[in-house]
């Protein structure tokens, strides 16, 4: 059996669930508040999220076969949109454990009906992508997985399927995308893993304004490494680096223990994409652009005392991979000159036993990806471009250089037992690359700086049943 320090941090890493054991209760609810205030001095800068989540399993329906359901899903309420409902990863799952295999072992066949965002490339969240494969399709992107565990390695392999509109034909056509890999703990403190696609995501829009059949064809691949010494080592508390992660209501309260002793692990992952994209230099042809992306991730627990330290790099094509492109469908140009996002973060905590207080410190230095030249704004005008993740951006004044971005954070968590858990932190971020839009005297919007410094707050409330 694969060792059970290893195994829950890196099933939630390969998107898998935790296989269910006998003493858990059929099913299980579990009920998430998320209230954010960004800068509590900017207007539009607050939200409240709701998380409901429920889950099941059956007993043995015949020997060695179960069945499993998560049904997951997202309210949230913008201002002008009204109330919105989102799928959060519902599947349904069915688990065969041939007789004489071990816990933890067996075959997996699981339907993820409505989203696939639990089926992705890469494994720690901000370097993972191709959780939606299809940007334009209708309805549901849904996917069907099907994983082999024995006691040292794993293999899966999933199809992702939607409708994507060709705009050269004006219909829509069904398109797949899939996904292959797995791991092999080369002994019982190291696991290697990998990971590959290849998907066709559809007709370029503006090339079949001409009336030219242009596709963007995907191919991909991601390699990650961990090695783990002693007890499990959680995640820390930063509410705001993960929240695009399904599991990301579900992984900051998983239940933390506290041994005693030394504890270590380091991980180390790294992603290579290519897609083909329209050739801006170029008349209707396509071009081929290639992204990348690495993190470094180590963790130590000595006691009731933690620290975590992350460092990642993407490349600007590899933050827009799933948009796709800049503008869409469209490689960069070669006169623009492009910057890697660097960002690197250190936190530490300490477990007060007696009051079930997590309380901690975080800080991280962030280099953000620009596009100098950027091909947005007016004709002639030399804007720099930052990024602050994929097709979210903010354009610099002529002349100017982005800015180091520092955030600091003061962290808790409280238990309150295994019924209920909050998370809260309250953050200091300087940002020097804070622009907007205002109308010069010739009604012509321009970027000008914003504040740099800003305070904002975050809290999450769980309850489970």
């Amino acid at each position: 059996m694969t060792s059970p320090l290893l195994t829950l941090p890196l099933l939630l890493c390969l998107g898998q669930s935790p296989e269910v054991t006998a003493t858990e209760p059929p099913f299980q609810a579990r009920l998430s508040f998320q209230g954010f205030d960004t800068d509590i001095d900017a207007e539009s800068s607050s939200g409240t999220y709701f998380h409901a989540a429920l889950e099941g399993h059956t007993p043995e329906l015949a020997s060695g076969l179960r069945a499993e359901a998560t049904l997951s899903f997202f309210l949230s309420a913008p201002a002008a949109a009204g109330i919105t409902l989102q799928d959060f990863g519902s599947n349904v799952r069915l688990r065969y454990r041939p007789s004489g295999w071990e816990s933890g072992e067996g075959l997996a066949v699981a339907v993820h009906p409505i989203t696939t965002s639990r089926l992705y490339m890469g494994f720690t969240y901000p370097v993972t992508w191709e959780r939606q494969a299809f940007p334009r399709h209708a309805g549901s992107e849904s996917a069907l997985e099907l994983r082999l565990s024995r006691r040292r390695w794993e293999a899966f392999v999933a199809l992702k399927s939607a409708a994507v509109l060709d705009d050269l034909r004006l219909e829509y056509s069904r398109h797949y995308a899939l996904l292959a890999g797995g791991f092999l703990d080369v002994t019982p403190e190291l696991r290697l893993a990998l990971k590959g696609t290849v998907l066709d995501r559809g007709q370029v829009p503006s090339a079949a304004n001409f009336g030219v059949e242009m596709h963007v064809p995907v191919r991909g691949a991601s390699l990650g490494a961990v090695w783990h010494r002693g007890a499990t080592i959680g995640n820390n508390v930063d509410l705001t680096l993960y929240q695009g992660d399904p599991t990301f209501f579900e992984r900051f309260f998983e239940p933390e223990t506290y041994p005693g002793g030394f504890a270590a692990s380091v991980s180390l992952e790294g992603s290579i994409v290519s897609q083909g994209l329209l050739d801006p230099d170029a008349v209707l042809e396509r071009t081929t652009q290639t992204g990348g992306a690495g993190a470094l991730e180590a963790r130590v627990k000595q006691g009731f005392w933690r620290a975590h330290a992350l460092a990642y790099v993407r490349t600007l094509s590899f933050m827009q991979v799933d948009g796709p492109g800049m503008p869409p469908y469209q490689a960069f140009m070669d006169a623009a000159e492009t910057r890697a996002e660097v960002s690197g973060t250190l936190s530490t905590d300490y477990h007060l036993q007696d009051w079930g207080l997590t309380p901690g410190l975080l800080a991280r230095f962030t280099r953000p990806a620009s596009l100098r030249r950027a091909p947005v704004g007016l004709p002639g005008r030399n804007y720099t471009a930052v990024f602050q993740g994929p097709n979210l951006l903010s354009l610099l004044p002529e002349g100017e250089d982005p800015g180091l971005v520092v955030t600091l954070k003061a962290t808790a968590r409280w238990d309150l037992g295994k019924v209920a858990g909050v998370l809260a932190e309250v953050s200091y971020t300087h940002d020097p690359n804070r622009t907007r839009l205002e109308d010069d005297v010739t009604g012509i919007g321009e970027p000008v700086f914003q504040p740099a410094n800003s305070v904002g707050v975050n809290v999450l409330l769980q309850a489970r049943f």
